[in-house]
């Protein structure tokens, strides 16, 4: 157990300097690599005596967080239904009038299934964070009329500030009895589909952008610790 945890550490502290040289210091969630990197490290150097307490908790919460991540990843495969009345792109950061890579990737996914589907309107979801200049909702509107969609398909929901608040406003703007794509990154679907049912939406489908590669197990390991405290807010 000591090589596991050791060999454990020592990745999270390589992972930790492979994200702040891709991506800089200041990316969110990365500052966890660094802490459990040395946290595992510290756990190496325990005696065996005490390893053995701790050895059957640790793989309890492992098994927890493999089936979760498992849940996580189904949902990032699944494809979205045809025809939907409406697809909902979930904002994301905008640097200043521009999208970030994330939410690019969420309208060029939602602008491909909107060209596939000429009858389905599109919601931008998505209010003004700090240090962005405009909405997301309209960057994201902004960014789809740029990759030829249509102004007239495109409606706005500029207030909300959660995933929560995205779903429930843009359902208040298409009705609760309409069928709806969510097209976020891979790694969030999971979590807005399930809001989503917790909502009313009855019909509602998932559509998975990418996201950056090297980034890619930081977001998934993210959101775990996003989704338990988001079922805490709910419970």
């Amino acid at each position: 157990m000591k090589k596991i945890l050791k060999a454990t550490g020592l990745f999270s502290l390589f992972y930790y300097a492979l994200i702040i040289s891709y991506a800089g210091i200041q990316t969110t969630f990365s500052v966890f690599w660094l802490f459990s990197g040395t946290i595992f490290i510290g756990l190496s150097g325990l005696p065996k005596r005490i390893l053995g307490w701790i050895k059957y908790p640790m793989s309890i919460l492992g098994a927890v967080f493999l089936f979760q991540e498992y849940k996580f990843l189904s949902m990032a495969r699944s494809k979205p239904e045809p025809g939907a009345d409406y697809v909902i792109i979930l904002g994301a950061q905008v640097k200043g009038r521009r999208p970030s890579r994330s939410l690019l990737r969420r309208i060029e996914a939602g602008a491909a299934y909107l060209r596939d589907n000429p009858q389905t309107r599109v919601i931008a979801s998505g209010g003004k964070g700090k240090d962005e200049e405009i909405t997301e909702a309209e960057c994201i509107r902004n960014t789809l009329i740029e990759m030829g969609i249509s102004e007239n398909r495109i409606l706005m929901e500029a207030a909300s500030v959660s995933t929560w608040e995205n779903l429930q406003f843009s359902m208040n703007i298409g009705g609760d009895d309409k069928a709806y794509v969510i097209v976020t990154n891979g790694f969030h679907l999971y979590r807005a589909v399930k809001t989503a049912g917790m909502i009313g939406m009855s019909q509602v489908s998932g559509m998975a952008a990418k996201s950056e590669p090297v980034l890619l197990l930081n977001y998934y390991v993210r959101e775990f610790f996003a989704y338990i405290a988001y079922r805490r807010r709910r419970i």
